[in-house]
C-alpha cells in the first residue's frame, strides 16, 4: 500500500515539495545574477563616460611657457661618477584576468605601447638602460604595487647603482636633462622622491639606490598590506602606503636617507583644461592659479606625469607631440 499525505501519495508530495524549492531557488539564482550584470554594466556605463568627458580636455597653455626649474637644493653628482642607471616601468596589459578589466575603472591597455619607445630614446641618448618589468607583476595585487618588485630585481638582479621608477604614464619631455644632475652628491642618500599636494609624496616617478637601507625600504614598503585595495578600484594603495611610512619618520632619519627636490625636476604633472578652464584662462594664463605652481608641467621640465586622468590615452597623445 503507497503511504499518502492529505489524501495524496506521499511521493507526489515530496516530488512537489522539492520542485517548489527547486523554483524558488532558481527564481533567487536567476535575481541575483541580473542584480550582478546590472551593476557591471553600469559600473562599465559610467567608466566610459567618465573617458568621454574627458576627452575634451585640452592642453593647458602652460605647456607652451617655457620655466627654468629651481636647483635640486643639495650637491648634486653631475660629471663626478660613472654609474649604472636603470629606468623601468611596467604593465597588466597582457596579465590582467577578464574579470579584472571588467571590474577596472579604466583602461590603460595600450599607455605603454606609446610612451615606451619615448623612454627608450632617452636612454639610449645618455647610455642609460631601460627594462620593462612586466614580468614581476604580481597578480595578488593591483598593479601598481609590483613598481616595487620591478625596484627589488633591478637592484639585486641587475646590479644598477640606481633604479629610476617611472609610472607607464610618464613622458620625457626634454631628453637634455641628465639624471646625474639630480643624483646627490652626498653618501648615504638613498632615496630621491618628491612631494605633491595635501603634504604627501608621489609614488609615481622616484629614484632609489643600490644599498642594504634602500633595500630594507622596499621590503617594508611592500609588507604595507594593509593598504592593499581590491582589483579594479581606481587607487591601488601603494601611493597611501608610501605615504604613512615616509610621514610617520623621525625627521633626522628621513633627512639622512631621502632628499626630496621640486617636482618639477623630474616629476612634473601635465595640466589639461575643460571648455570652461581655457575660456576663463585664455585672457591672461599668469592669474590661473597653476601658472607658478612648481608640480605643474611647464615648456622645458624634464619629465611630464599624466597624473589623475582617466583618458589616459588621449592625453598622453597630447603630450607626447611636445617631446623634444
Amino acid at each position: 500500500m503507497v503511504p499518502t499525505y492529505k489524501g495524496k501519495p506521499q511521493s507526489n508530495a515530496i516530488l512537489s515539495s522539492l520542485m517548489i524549492k527547486f523554483s524558488r531557488s532558481r527564481l533567487l539564482c536567476l535575481a541575483c545574477t541580473g542584480t550582478i550584470v546590472l551593476a557591471l554594466g553600469i559600473h562599465r556605463l559610467a567608466s566610459v563616460n567618465m573617458e568621454r568627458a574627458e576627452a575634451v580636455f585640452v592642453k593647458a597653455p602652460i605647456n607652451d611657457i617655457a620655466r627654468e626649474c629651481p636647483a635640486t637644493g643639495y650637491p648634486v653628482l653631475g660629471d663626478k661618477g660613472k654609474l649604472k642607471i636603470c629606468l623601468t616601468t611596467l604593465t597588466d596589459a597582457k596579465a590582467g584576468s577578464a574579470w579584472q578589466k571588467m571590474l577596472r575603472w579604466r583602461n590603460f591597455d595600450s599607455l605603454l605601447d606609446m610612451t615606451w619607445p619615448n623612454k627608450q630614446t632617452y636612454v639610449e641618448k645618455h647610455g642609460y638602460h631601460l627594462y620593462d618589468e612586466s614580468q614581476s607583476l604580481d597578480r595578488n595585487r593591483p598593479p601598481s604595487w609590483s613598481k616595487i618588485r620591478a625596484a627589488q630585481r633591478l637592484l639585486k638582479e641587475e646590479r644598477c647603482d640606481w633604479v629610476f621608477w617611472l609610472d607607464a604614464d610618464t613622458v620625457v619631455m626634454n631628453s637634455s636633462k641628465r639624471v646625474e644632475d639630480f643624483l646627490p652628491l652626498e653618501e648615504g642618500k638613498d632615496l630621491i622622491i618628491t612631494s605633491q599636494k595635501g603634504g604627501s609624496y608621489n609614488a609615481g616617478a622616484w629614484l632609489i639606490k643600490n644599498t642594504p637601507w634602500s633595500l630594507e625600504f622596499l621590503d617594508h614598503w611592500w609588507n604595507m598590506k594593509d593598504f592593499v585595495k581590491p582589483m579594479g578600484m581606481a587607487v591601488s594603495g601603494d601611493n597611501d602606503a608610501l605615504k604613512a611610512y615616509l610621514l610617520g619618520m623621525e625627521k633626522e632619519y628621513f633627512d639622512a636617507h631621502i632628499v626630496v627636490p621640486p617636482r618639477c625636476t623630474f616629476n612634473s604633472v601635465a595640466k589639461f583644461l575643460s571648455p570652461a578652464e581655457v575660456a576663463q584662462y585664455e585672457g591672461d594664463i599668469k592669474e590661473a592659479p597653476f601658472y607658478k605652481d612648481l608640480q605643474s608641467y611647464h615648456k622645458g621640465d624634464f619629465i611630464a606625469h599624466i597624473a589623475g586622468k582617466n583618458n589616459k590615452i588621449d592625453t598622453t597623445a597630447m603630450i607626447l607631440k611636445d617631446a623634444i
